[in-house]
């Protein structure tokens, strides 16, 4: 069976640690999506004029196993390069678990909507501090998806998506449980027994 079609458009990055030190960067960015038998692989151009604010604006597709990603198996991974005449230099990477992004009954990734959503990572350096960051925009195409839950595992070096900015992962605290039908009547005639004693004073 033929599986959704995951559609990116890697748009930019800003704030990147320039490798050169000296001279400007020229970025480029490699996409892959890994964990399948098959690897899928993309390339951008080269941006010779951003620096370590480059943009691209390029469209990648990749066919997706569902089943894979919502297993937590499936990952895009964008790596971003310098290139050099005398070598290519890592600049550093955004890993993303595929699994977040599919559609999901909490609310998590963009489902199969014609809009693209656009959403801002932090980049981590070979050194593994977070230095800048990479926009890119996705949707899911072709065969529905059928929401499910989302793979919640997220590596210690993965930072959340913001379309505000970015930062880590932050989890919230569940709400306390609504009380009983017992704890109700019992905080009710406590509020009785104030107001009584009140008039008495």
């Amino acid at each position: 069976m033929k599986g959704p079609t995951l559609e990116l458009n890697i748009n930019s990055a800003s704030d990147l640690e320039n490798v050169n030190h000296i001279t400007k960067m020229n970025v480029y960015a490699v996409i892959t999506l890994s964990g399948d038998k098959k690897i899928q692989k993309a390339k951008t151009g080269v941006d010779r004029y951003g620096g370590s604010n480059p943009n691209w604006n390029h469209a990648v597709k990749f066919s997706v196993n569902e089943r894979l990603a919502r297993e937590g198996r499936l990952t895009l991974v964008v790596g971003l390069f310098s290139s050099r005449l005398l070598g290519n230099k890592d600049i550093g990477e955004v890993e993303v678990p595929l699994g977040y992004l599919l559609p999901s009954t909490n609310g998590n990734g963009n489902g199969n909507g014609h809009e693209m959503k656009f959403v801002t990572y932090q980049v981590r350096t070979p050194s593994e501090k977070m230095k800048g960051s990479l926009t890119f925009s996705y949707r899911f195409g072709g065969t529905p998806i059928i929401s499910g839950p989302a793979y919640q595992q997220v590596p210690a070096s993965w930072a959340s998506p913001s379309q505000h900015g970015y930062g880590p992962h932050c989890y919230m605290p569940q709400p306390p449980p609504p009380p009983h039908n017992e704890e109700i009547r019992l905080q009710k005639a406590g509020l009785v027994v104030s107001a009584l004693s009140l008039f008495r004073e």
